[in-house]
């Protein structure tokens, strides 16, 4: 007799073949086809045919059938035997049920995560431009809104550029940068503040952080430590370089800055020597910060960069996108004695020269004065966005 290890899925089977007793089943075949094979059972009184096709096991299961043209009979334990030796081979990888879980979780679990190549739990992901889910319908500006931006756009482009000389070799470019090179930056940062490198919320390892979010281009800057370093230390990435289009942005504002400044009577403060003019640089580093409503940074000088660079008055140049700021400078770190200007969407400020090492910082953000139209097309958070080019 032959003696075989019952597997529990096949206990009601047998069962159901021992009911049966002197039932034949003729001629028992396996094909390969995949779960399609017909499997028939003639009944030795009946003359019709009954079809039966197992159940599928993920769509891999090769059916046990019946062939009508094999007609050797079976006995219930023969068949079973067969039955035990095909489920045998049918090779089936177990699923460890951890495994499913891990998978869902990394493929629904918190999407402020970065999952990269090799595994591992990367920074939170802050988009300046997120996706806004809601089953409110969101109004356009008001006609005379955009009506009113299109008549300042206009007039801008008319008059030339406004050029205000604040100081010697600081120089403030009002509506300097398009609504259509605006969009496209937004859009440019946010791609790249998503991706390797890019935004986060820096500190110091007293726990403080600082009341904005920040990404570094060509160079990482660690405000801690004050060095520019190749990668980022905390998570070892490399920072995106600089897109072609900001540093040509970059080359124009100070070759036009210039041109005003020689073409200005007496420049600031009397005389038009060309010591007044700003000096050239090609940017090789960007430090990119969002300040939100409440977003600020304390007056600061941004003097972190070469000997050689400062030594020779190396500008930093400054796009600012978004609700506008109170924007602090002046020669010394008390406020009392600082200046104050407001910069607007679309301004770019300069300073280099004699005050490349002013302070400066912002005191707060005005709410809601970013241009409609830069929101609508970017879908930007509100606050502002800031690019601050320098060469080290």
């Amino acid at each position: 007799m032959y003696k075989f290890q019952a597997h529990p899925l096949f206990l009601i089977f047998f069962s159901c073949i021992d009911s049966l007793n002197n039932l034949e089943i003729s001629g028992y075949s396996r094909q390969g086809n995949h779960g399609k094979s017909d499997s028939r059972i003639d009944h030795t009184n009946v003359g019709s045919r009954t079809d039966w096709k197992p159940k599928e096991i993920d769509g891999s299961l090769d059916s046990a059938s019946c062939s009508q043209y094999n007609k050797s009979s079976l006995t219930g334990e023969s068949l079973f035997k067969n039955v035990a030796s095909d489920v045998k081979n049918l090779n089936l990888t177990p699923i460890s049920f951890g495994d499913v879980i891990s998978k869902k979780v990394k493929q629904f679990g918190d999407k402020s995560q970065i999952d990269d190549d090799h595994g591992r739990l990367n920074r939170p992901v802050f988009d300046i431009c997120p996706m806004r889910v809601s089953s409110v319908i969101k109004l356009k500006a008001p006609l005379h809104v955009m009506n009113r931006e299109k008549r300042n756009q206009n007039k801008q482009s008319i008059k030339g550029q406004n050029i205000i000389i604040l100081g010697p070799g600081m120089v403030l470019l009002k509506g300097y940068i398009s609504s259509v090179d605006q969009i496209n930056i937004v859009r440019t940062c946010r791609e790249l503040g998503i991706s390797d490198g890019g935004f986060y919320q820096p500190g110091y390892s007293s726990g403080r952080k600082l009341h904005l979010q920040m990404m570094c281009l060509g160079k990482n800057w660690d405000p801690e430590s004050h060095t520019y370093t190749e990668l980022r230390p905390f998570d070892k990435s490399k920072p995106p370089g600089i897109p072609e289009s900001f540093h040509s942005m970059v080359i124009k504002a100070m070759q036009d800055s210039n041109e005003f400044i020689r073409g200005n009577i007496g420049g600031f403060g009397g005389g038009s020597d060309e010591r007044k003019v700003i000096p050239f640089m090609s940017p090789d580093i960007c430090i990119v910060r969002f300040y939100t409503k409440s977003g600020r940074i304390g007056l600061h000088q941004d003097k972190d960069e070469s000997e050689t660079s400062l030594k020779k008055g190396l500008p930093v140049v400054s796009f600012s996108l978004g609700d506008s700021a109170e924007f602090l400078y002046g020669e010394t770190r008390s406020i009392d004695e600082a200046d104050k200007v407001t910069l607007e969407s679309g301004d770019v400020l300069i300073f280099g020269g004699k005050s490349r090492l002013i302070y400066h910082g912002v005191t707060s953000i005005v709410p809601d004065s970013a241009p409609t139209s830069l929101m609508e097309a970017t879908n930007m958070r509100a606050g502002r966005l800031n690019l601050s080019f320098r060469m080290f």
